[in-house]
């Protein structure tokens, strides 16, 4: 295996088997950009592709945070809808960009078969819109950042925060900026000044200065239009 990669050895918490997966080491990693919605791009190793952990057994697949992350419930579910499952490919080597794509959609089936917080949902919903993003597949990266959307705002109308690794203003940031991406402009200049009247806009002085930028972004295109 090239020295840019390892493997980590974990636990199926649905079917009990040990395998291990590909991790990209950080010393690797070479950013050459970021966009505003947290997108980074790599200039060789991507560790975005690996971040979906799928069990090449049953074909439970979460991210490396949340995947022994489940109550006896949410296993149960799991293991009734994956009883007799047939996994025709193994994600635990190398990943193609389809692989990784792929990874995420059987991340987002699985999170949807437990009712996972919308956070959680979001997150893997807004990596995905990555994923095409990366391959300029504009339909398909408009597809999930609606989905990131809807469930973020589902977030942060039902959830405490902080939650899945972001805090409030992150998120109302992030509705924002995917509001802009997907052209509703109106609704992103609202979410934008959300964040720079927020009561905690110290708290995340990144976030409060590109809430700024966006802001300020928008209404010039709104008032050019």
């Amino acid at each position: 295996m090239n020295n840019a990669y390892y493997t980590k050895e974990v636990t199926c918490p649905i079917c009990m088997i040990n395998f291990n997966t590909t991790k990209i080491k950080t010393s690797a990693l070479r950013v050459e950009h970021r966009d505003e919605d947290f997108c980074v791009h790599y200039e060789n190793y991507n560790p975005i592709y690996y971040e979906v952990i799928v069990c090449p057994s049953c074909g439970y697949a979460s991210t490396e945070n949340a995947f022994d992350n489940l109550n006896n419930k949410e296993k149960l579910v799991l293991a009734e809808a994956f009883v007799g499952r047939q996994i025709g490919r193994n994600f635990c080597g190398i990943r193609t960009h389809k692989d990784a794509l792929d990874s995420y959609k059987i991340a987002i089936y699985t999170a949807n078969l437990i009712k996972a917080k919308n956070s959680y949902i979001a997150g893997l919903a807004l990596k995905t819109a990555w994923m095409y993003r990366y391959i300029n597949n504009e339909e398909n990266e408009k597809a999930f950042l609606n989905m990131a959307l809807d469930n973020y705002i589902e977030a942060f109308n039902k959830e405490r925060f902080p939650a899945n690794n972001m805090d409030e203003l992150t998120v109302i940031y992030l509705i924002g900026e995917l509001s802009r991406r997907l052209g509703n402009y109106e609704e992103a200049v609202y979410w934008f000044s959300r964040v720079t009247s927020h009561p905690d806009r110290n708290s995340n002085m990144r976030i409060q200065g590109l809430a700024r930028e966006q802001w300020h972004a928008v209404r010039e295109l709104v008032k050019k239009n």
